[in-house]
């Protein structure tokens, strides 16, 4: 699963919280399948390790920087030496998102699939 958040503040992107309704990880007794593999915001990629339970930062976006990503996120995370800046998506990318992921994603949540996965092609 790859979580994505806009928003990327120490308000949003919090240490602990009073409830969970989907932990990451679970005990070794528990069977879970699944948990999230990345964090996308607005300023970064985070991959997440599921042995550390603990996100690192994967790459930052040309407009971000690392100092930004530091002081805009309120949970401590691991942090590359050299981090890559976020590549934009190929064309095949493009035409994915705005294709049949916006149609899946729609059936969920389709303001956004409107407001943002729209194909502005055309524009």
């Amino acid at each position: 699963m790859i979580l994505f958040r806009e928003e990327h503040t120490p308000r949003t992107l919090v240490e602990s919280v009073d409830f969970i309704s989907a932990p990451g990880t679970s005990p070794a007794n528990v069977y879970r399948p699944g948990g999230p593999a990345a964090l996308v915001t607005g300023r970064c990629v985070f991959s997440f390790d599921r042995q550390q339970g603990r996100f690192t930062l994967a790459s930052i976006h040309p407009w971000s920087s690392a100092k930004e990503v530091r002081d805009k996120t309120g949970f401590a995370f691991d942090e590359p030496e050299a981090c890559p800046v976020t590549p934009p998506p190929n064309p095949t990318m493009l035409t994915m998102i705005r294709g049949p992921i916006r149609d899946r994603i729609a059936e969920t949540y389709p303001a956004f699939a409107c407001d943002v996965l729209k194909d502005d092609s055309s524009a």
